[in-house]
């Protein structure tokens, strides 16, 4: 991104496309310039999916001291919680956060309680989904996209997910 930080700033809060936001979001985690406290928090507020939020925490986190940083997390676990009754199988979400990316490397970097527990949540949360949600892809440290499970097996195996609870419903119905 050959943008001025501040010019980027303004770009990530103007734009609607999710992907840009998320590549700016990124970029400014990665070289986090000094006057970016705000834009974080900011950006914490604005996101409405869960790992870009805590992209935001992450960000924020090089700034603030564990009590400032407590406070956004509280939310972010009272989001989580929430998260199985309205999309039970959020795999998307869960392998980004759970990647050397984001947790892993909040815990490493600030070992914060709210970080332990948010992640202790996160894990229940991901253990508890079906096999065939789990190990699609991560983020490598950098917060690029590795595929872990080849896109055809991960699709023959949401079929046969689906194919599988379609029936023990047409069961439960005859």
């Amino acid at each position: 991104m050959e943008k001025p930080t501040k010019e980027l700033m303004e770009e990530y809060f103007i734009t609607k496309d999710i992907f840009k936001r998320n590549q700016i979001l990124k970029y400014l985690l990665l070289n986090l310039p000094s006057d970016a406290k705000e834009f974080f928090f900011k950006s914490f507020k604005k996101e409405r999916y869960l790992d870009m939020k805590l992209s935001a925490v992450r960000g924020y986190s090089a700034y603030a001291d564990e009590k400032e940083v407590d406070v956004l997390m509280t939310k972010m676990l009272d989001l989580l919680k929430r998260r199985p009754s309205h999309t039970p199988y959020d795999y998307s979400e869960y392998e980004s956060m759970r990647s050397v990316f984001l947790m892993p490397y909040l815990i490493n970097e600030y070992d914060y309680e709210c970080f332990h527990a948010f992640n202790k949540q996160l894990e229940e949360q991901y253990n508890a989904m079906p096999d065939c949600f789990k190990n699609i892809y991560t983020l490598n440290e950098k917060g690029e996209l590795i595929t872990i499970r080849d896109p055809k097996e991960v699709s023959a195996s949401w079929d046969a997910f689906h194919a599988a609870n379609n029936k023990k419903k047409q069961d439960a119905t005859s």
